[in-house]
């Protein structure tokens, strides 16, 4: 009788990450962490999109915590709601904000 010993062999974990999934994964994740710890409300986050919300609320403090960061300011209007967003550190942070009518 022959005896057959089968030895595994080492393979490379499978990935179906992209090779830059990581670092914009960490950026996402570090952005996120440095908002919240601002005091910045945080309120939808897509990873997927790559987009950070947060509260209207909070601009004031994004400006004074990243305001050397901010970077292609955008804004839009929709019937009667402003999206604003601005990229910071590669990362699209949005807000919405009502239109003010204008004093005639």
């Amino acid at each position: 009788m022959v005896t057959v010993n089968v030895l595994p062999t080492e393979r490379p974990p499978l990935s179906i990450l992209a090779a830059d999934f990581p670092v914009k994964l960490s950026a996402f994740n570090e952005l996120t962490r440095e908002m919240r710890n601002a005091g910045i409300q945080v309120v939808g986050l897509e990873l997927a999109e790559n987009r950070i919300k947060i509260d209207a609320e909070s601009v004031d403090l994004l400006s004074r915590r990243f305001g050397h960061e901010l970077r292609s300011l955008r804004y839009s209007t929709v019937g009667r709601r402003t999206r604003s967003s601005a990229m910071i550190r590669g990362v699209e942070v949005v807000w919405f904000s009502l239109v003010k009518e204008q004093d005639q």
